[in-house]
């Protein structure tokens, strides 16, 4: 008994050095796109409240220009023989075609604005882990605290364990589903997902407080 107290003082010097250090997830703060493309999924494209779906508009156009999948990832100005219908198929950016209906192959959508329903990743994680969370980090906090680890051991494991949280709620996510055009273009419908690279970016490290 005597020796367990022993080892009282240098268990709770861990504790205060684990609570001289957090803990921050998510996308890397440098990779600026990466950080608009997770705002504008977990807000939705705006912060207006009185639109459910956020809307995205142009600035310096008169329109939106949103490729197809035939555009193949190239910009209108690569493109040669583009050109505007005229009424009521001036919505679109086509080049002839005479194998396709109208006698175009529509290149590129023309839109007023955009709307983008917020799809809340990171909340919708936190609200339903949290628990889980919790109870991970106070039973490696015990085994600092009994000095069967050491205090930077708890990082690897608890970070570890919420990346993969996270990123198990990215590949899930479902709803709202993604747009018609979007779809098209990507194949399959997965809201959070194109190539990845959103949930291949999230990550853990930590920070001295």
């Amino acid at each position: 008994m005597t020796e367990d107290f022993n080892h009282l003082p240098a268990g709770i010097e861990q504790l205060e050095k684990l609570q001289s250090v957090r803990l921050s997830i998510g996308v890397p703060w440098t990779n600026g796109r990466l950080n608009m493309i997770a705002l504008v999924n977990e807000y939705g494209a705006d912060d207006s409240i009185a639109d459910a779906y956020h809307s995205i508009k142009p600035k310096n156009k008169a329109y939106l220009i949103i490729p197809t999948k035939e555009a193949k990832g190239r910009k209108p100005g690569e493109i040669a023989n583009l050109f505007r219908p005229k009424p009521p198929h001036n919505h679109v950016l086509a080049v002839p075609d005479k194998s396709q209906p109208y006698g175009m192959r529509i290149m590129f959508i023309l839109k007023d604005e955009v709307h983008i329903p917020p799809r809340p990743f990171l909340r919708y994680t936190f609200d339903h882990y949290l628990d889980n969370w919790t109870e991970l980090a106070a039973d490696l906090a015990f085994k600092v605290f009994i000095r069967e680890i050491n205090y930077q051991d708890i990082f690897p494991v608890l970070g570890d364990a919420i990346v993969k949280d996270i990123k198990r709620t990215i590949k899930e996510f479902s709803e709202p589903k993604n747009a018609p055009l979007t779809i098209a273009n990507k194949g399959f419908d997965d809201p959070l997902i194109e190539k990845g690279e959103l949930r291949d970016s999230i990550h853990w490290i930590t920070e001295r407080i």
